[in-house]
């Protein structure tokens, strides 16, 4: 992703986060596709077992960049995390919060994300993204 590209794309999500902050509507259609676009530019696109499209890279805590905020914008859709807490969430550093929403998320569903262990491979992604998009 070019320079330009990447400062409107940051630009807009941080537009939607200050929109949402103060109680306006925010497309959330966009502003997943803009983080998710943002990562699989980075990284790439393998398939999930159900066959959905996920980006290649696993997540765990200490990860950074575009593919958390992908992931943190999906747990805050699926209502894994508040979404009166997604300003403070969203934020692209995957840490405690972060870890303990993903755990929540893999608890609820063990068989089709492998489990609870805190870390976002391929078969959490191909779970948390569809549920996202419902």
């Amino acid at each position: 992703m070019n320079p330009l590209r990447r400062t409107a794309t940051r630009a807009g999500v941080l537009g939607a986060t200050l929109l949402m902050a103060v109680g306006f509507a925010v497309p959330q259609a966009s502003a997943q596709a803009g983080y998710l676009e943002a990562c699989t530019s980075q990284v790439g696109t393998r398939w999930a077992p159900n066959g959905w499209p996920v980006p290649a890279v696993t997540l765990s805590r200490g990860s950074r960049g575009d593919c958390v905020r992908a992931l943190q914008w999906a747990l805050v859709r699926t209502a894994f995390v508040s979404s009166g807490d997604a300003p403070t969430f969203i934020d692209g550093d995957f840490g405690p919060k972060t870890e303990a929403a993903v755990l929540r998320f893999q608890s609820a569903y063990p068989a089709q994300t492998g489990g609870p262990d805190g870390i976002v491979g391929v078969k959490t992604w191909g779970f948390l993204l569809p549920a996202a998009q419902g």
